[in-house]
């Protein structure tokens, strides 16, 4: 492991690392200091820290979050098994980056649950001004149509996938038995009431996440790839591998693509990724994003 920084020795270090940027760490070779990156790819030990490392390369949280601003986090909270499960210390970073923003509320919250977090990560969310919000009711959802249906006219979500002034996404990518990987598209079923109706084959579970994806639109993606399942997902057990990397952008096609890697895959492997870059919602090339890669 490497060794631990305290916040103010990390804020020093991030500066540093910000400034002696060249151009060779950008497809595109754009300076940071001259153009944002579209994503930011933080290799290291510590997730919360690269987390932060991460958000700050791309302009900072307020580039996200006002003050003011009502904010909803959706987290892949469900399982148990490593790698299946967002790190908590990444989701209670990207919470405490809101709440440093000024964010007048941060809700976290999935159809899918979030106690297997446990009640230690929930006081220290509470502790930070997030709070947790499990759906119990119907009331809790709505629904509305699909612009552009192929195979899904409409769908029931949460109200926060839509109710909100800022939603983050927060995916571990990992292994999917059914549409090969799960990251920052996939994750949107978590706002999803039926999910089980998706599952009518592989060929329209990928259409009915595509046009899911149509209707929910995260401001900013924080993707946990420090340990990720790379067989018998979404939920394990099964191996595991570590790249220990955290991936952060606004482009959750463009994330996925470069998140297939991962799991020795393209983008084309994927059609739910390639549905949506057809219809324009997001961009699969990658030659044609401008990545930034740190290592802490």
């Amino acid at each position: 492991m490497g060794k631990k920084l305290d916040r103010r020795s990390f804020l020093k270090k991030s500066a540093v690392l910000v400034t002696t940027l060249t151009a060779s760490s950008f497809h595109g070779g754009s300076l940071f200091a001259q153009e944002r990156p579209d994503i930011a790819v933080v290799e290291g030990e510590n997730p919360a820290a690269q987390v932060r490392m991460a958000v700050q390369s791309l302009g900072s949280i307020t580039s996200f979050v006002r003050r003011g601003d009502k904010v909803v986090i959706l987290p892949n909270a469900e399982w148990r098994y490593p790698g299946a499960v967002v790190n908590p210390a990444i989701g209670i970073e990207v919470a405490r980056l809101c709440s440093e923003a000024g964010a007048a509320s941060i809700t976290i919250t999935t159809n899918y649950g979030i106690g297997r977090w446990g009640p230690a990560v929930g006081r220290e969310l509470e502790d930070i001004g997030a709070k947790f919000k499990t759906p119990v009711h119907p009331k809790d959802y709505i629904t509305v149509p699909v612009p552009a249906p192929r195979v899904r006219k409409e769908v029931t979500l949460l109200k926060e996938a839509l109710e909100h002034d800022v939603l983050i996404d927060i995916p571990v990518f990992k292994d999917h038995y059914g549409t090969r990987i799960s990251g920052s598209i996939k994750n949107l079923m978590g706002f999803n009431w039926d999910s089980i109706s998706f599952h009518q084959g592989g060929a329209f579970l990928h259409q009915a996440i595509a046009d899911l994806a149509s209707v929910i639109r995260p401001h900013l993606c924080v993707v946990d790839a420090t340990t990720i399942l790379t067989e018998n997902g979404p939920g394990g057990p099964g191996r595991i591998s570590r790249p220990k990397k955290v991936y952060a952008g606004t482009d959750m096609v463009a994330l996925d693509a470069i998140c297939c890697s991962l799991l020795n895959l393209k983008p084309s492997d994927v059609p739910h990724i390639m549905h949506l870059n057809a219809s324009g919602k997001g961009q699969a090339d990658l030659s044609k994003k401008r990545i930034i890669k740190v290592k802490l």
